[in-house]
């Protein structure tokens, strides 16, 4: 503590960073200028700021955006006039920029808009999809924070002025091509992941190699970083002073390429890191004063802020800065008064301790963003990170050499496919190990905050501890951060579009009810695992299916088809005992079989329970139920917990509802219900709030005071009707619809139920 006291400047920028992250924790993310806009038909104009390759089209960034005016008008007079007024300041000034997206067909990189040129876009604002369920990556407040507000999927655009930034405009299209010789000299996952680490183009890259490299804990090798600058940078520098360069010329030639390159590659956290921390070594050798790596991590993050303060609301942000400051602040107290005589030995016992320290350093970040960690990632680094100066030297080797000759630059690319290869290897070897990822869920305000003030101990009194002291603090940061307190009993009815998918879950099992939708592409990939994972759910124990329609089923059969399924265990997977349900359920049954899931059949009077009372039981169908209308044999649960009670209803239609009053006509099934006599607090709505369901008598019988419905925004069926919402209301229930609310979750406390909305 008293050297970070003596490092004025270091402590400054500190104290400083600390406010402003404060600031914008109590205020939330920038407001959104585009909201009166969404879906009207614009003309806006603006400077292009960035380009990227997507996969059907060409992303422009615009910054300085004007918008023209609203109008379903797109004729040649009237376009002229918004144009006109776009460009001549007769409009809106938005406080953000604009992601226009412009189609491919018909396009090369000569017909697109050049940097720092002015353009006018003509289609209509479209909103960044926002999360609307626990775990869901928020795109919305991301791009807010980067300073884009909205998006915009052009109809047309046009040149608005003749001046551009030639500069910035040769970097691109240099980017451009050396991207273009990776593709001709490389197979299409080795192209992708060297223009990634070389060029900071990610839209080549394998989703499958991100993922991979993700759940291993290696994706930082794909982000330009220090190491990148090191050997680039540092190379050139080295090269210059060596052929007798004075030093400041040296330096300014240095910086020139650096900042250039950086501009290149999309100007990334970690590049603006890493480059700024160049700058000030190499100044450092200008003014013949020393390096200090702590000073020199602060001040870099300290001109990221400044030039966009909103980062400090970024994970990645967060996770460039802290890995350094594992390696700067961290790792320097745990190594005191560790003397070793031997080098060679000290140098794998440093690469290792610093290893695990960045490792430990950054672990609630990677909680935090991910909800999982990789187990093995230190050891995989250990022989990742040693052969990235190989990787990155044969990877740039083989660039300059196919520049003049692919078939030499193919032979060149050789080593690299090796590398990569045995990445690849190295990855998928560790998945097969038990415990490869250990799904934590996200940690709380406290536990974080517990955890840092652990090791900033080791820290600021690292001197005066123990080695052994300095060691086991760590695992007890450790064990602080990943322990789990026991959960109450909640049902959280998802927000997956046009669709059901319902988590119940109590202190010893999870049950899934449903999980699909009709609206809604990747639904286990972008809803339920990042939900599952969140709340540190590593197995479902039984994922109940109401019927076999996708919209109820997609998600766990993405889920199924993925070899992984996403490092979640399904314990039971439980079907509808009708007829005809294992024929309609084929594909289903299929893929459970073969990860080798058990499959069984629930029929009227079927139940499961647990230690801590929770109990799942069935009303519908009865055994062999025979119908033309698979809604009508959709499963009807009964859960209870303590002072919780809900029917839950899938697709069932008023037969369905008729089915159940003839069921509980058996005195064993009857005496069984929590509520014989009807009265129940919650209603899942049957068929997303059809009028084909909850009709008068089924819902004075259940007679609820919450009434959850699953529906997708604007869907084309018009559910819920609105007879089923007269008739709800005229039952006194409270409605809550996942189209306005995005995920609904119910918990049972000793003093009765709570509901929250997430969206709220």
């Amino acid at each position: 503590m008293k050297e970070l006291l003596r490092r004025r400047l270091c402590f400054f920028g500190i104290t400083f960073l600390s406010a402003v992250w404060m600031a914008f924790m109590l205020s939330g993310p920038p407001d959104d200028a585009y909201d009166s806009y969404y879906g009207e038909r614009v003309m806006v104009s603006g400077k292009v700021s960035r380009k990227e390759i997507k996969a059907n089209s060409y992303a422009v960034y615009l910054s300085g955006v004007r918008i023209a005016e609203v109008s379903g008008d797109s004729g040649a007079e009237s376009k002229k006039y918004k144009s006109d007024k776009a460009i001549y300041g007769e409009s809106r000034l938005m406080d953000s920029g604009l992601v226009c997206y412009l189609g491919t067909e018909g396009r090369t990189y000569d017909a697109l808009p050049c940097m720092g040129e002015r353009i006018c876009v003509e289609g209509k604002i479209g909103e960044f999809r926002i999360a609307t369920n626990p775990g869901q990556f928020d795109m919305k407040n991301y791009y807010l924070y980067k300073g884009y507000g909205a998006n915009m999927y052009a109809d047309a655009w046009e040149s608005a002025s003749a001046e551009y930034s030639l500069y910035r405009e040769w970097l691109w299209r240099i980017r451009c091509y050396l991207g273009n010789v990776y593709d001709s000299i490389m197979d299409p996952d080795d192209a992708g992941i060297m223009r990634a680490m070389i060029l900071g183009d990610k839209s080549e890259l394998s989703d499958d190699i991100k993922e991979l490299y993700r759940m291993n804990g290696i994706a930082h090798i794909l982000a330009i970083s220090g190491l990148h600058i090191s050997i680039i940078g540092f190379g050139l520098y080295k090269l210059m002073r060596r052929t007798t360069m004075p030093v400041t010329p040296a330096v300014c030639v240095s910086a020139l390429i650096m900042l250039s390159y950086a501009e290149m590659t999309g100007q990334g956290t970690s590049t603006v890191r890493a480059v700024t921390m160049f700058l000030i070594m190499t100044g450092a050798d200008v003014l013949r004063r020393s390096y200090d790596l702590p000073t020199a991590l602060v001040i870099s993050a300290m001109t990221s802020v400044l030039t966009n303060p909103y980062e400090l609301m970024t994970s990645g942000f967060w996770m460039s800065y802290m890995a350094v400051g594992g390696v700067a602040i961290f790792y320097p107290a745990v190594k005191q008064k560790i003397r070793i005589e031997d080098r060679y030995l000290r140098a794998v016992l440093s690469a290792v301790c610093s290893g695990i320290c960045v490792t430990v350093f950054t672990m609630p970040l990677i909680a935090l963003s991910y909800y999982e960690i990789p187990v093995y990632s230190v050891l995989l680094n250990l022989a990742v990170i040693p052969l990235m100066t190989v990787l990155m030297l044969t990877g740039l080797l083989a660039l300059a050499v196919g520049c003049i000759s692919t078939a030499a630059g193919c032979i060149m690319a050789l080593p690299c496919h090796l590398v990569m290869s045995m990445y690849s290897f190295l990855c998928e070897t560790i998945d097969k190990l038990p415990f490869h990822n250990y799904i934590c869920g996200v940690p709380s305000a406290l536990q974080v905050a517990l955890f840092y003030g652990i090791l900033i101990l080791v820290i600021a009194y690292g001197k005066k501890l123990k080695l052994y002291q300095r060691i086991l603090a760590m695992p007890v940061a450790l064990a602080v951060l990943l322990y789990r307190l026991p959960s109450d009993f909640s049902v959280t009815m998802l927000d997956v579009g046009q669709g059901d998918g319902i988590c119940v879950s109590s202190e010893k099992t999870v049950c899934m009810i449903d999980g699909g939708s009709s609206s809604k592409k990747d639904l286990f990939k972008y809803t339920i695992m990042p939900f599952l994972k969140y709340n540190g759910y590593s197995k479902v124990d039984c994922w109940f299916i109401s019927h076999p329609d996708s919209d109820h089923t997609s998600g766990l059969i993405e889920m199924l088809e993925t070899e992984d399924m996403g490092g979640i265990e399904i314990g039971r997977i439980i079907l509808p005992d009708a007829y005809g349900v294992h024929d309609d359920c084929g594909e289903l049954i299929s893929l459970a079989d073969s990860h080798n899931v058990e499959v069984v059949y629930f029929s009227s009077g079927a139940q499961l329970s647990d230690e801590s009372g929770m109990r799942i039981l069935c009303l519908h169908p009865d055994e062999g139920y025979r119908t033309d209308d698979v809604n009508s044999y959709s499963e009807v649960l009964e859960v209870s917990h303590g002072s919780f009670a809900g029917i839950f209803t899938g697709d069932a239609t008023v037969e369905s509802e008729e089915n159940v009053f003839e069921i509980l006509e058996d005195e064993g099934i009857r005496e069984s219900l929590k509520y014989p006599d009807g009265g129940y607090p919650v209603l899942k709505v049957g068929h997303h709030g059809s009028h084909t369901s909850s009709g008068e008598k089924w819902l004075s019988w259940v007679s609820p005071s919450i009434a959850l419905i699953s529906v997708g925004e604007n869907n084309s069926y018009g559910h819920p009707h609105e007879d089923v919402l007269e008739r709800l209301g005229q039952h006194g229930a409270d409605v809550f619809r996942t189209d306005e609310s995005g995920a609904v979750t119910i918990k049972e406390h000793k003093d009765g139920i709570e509901i929250s909305c997430f969206c709220d």
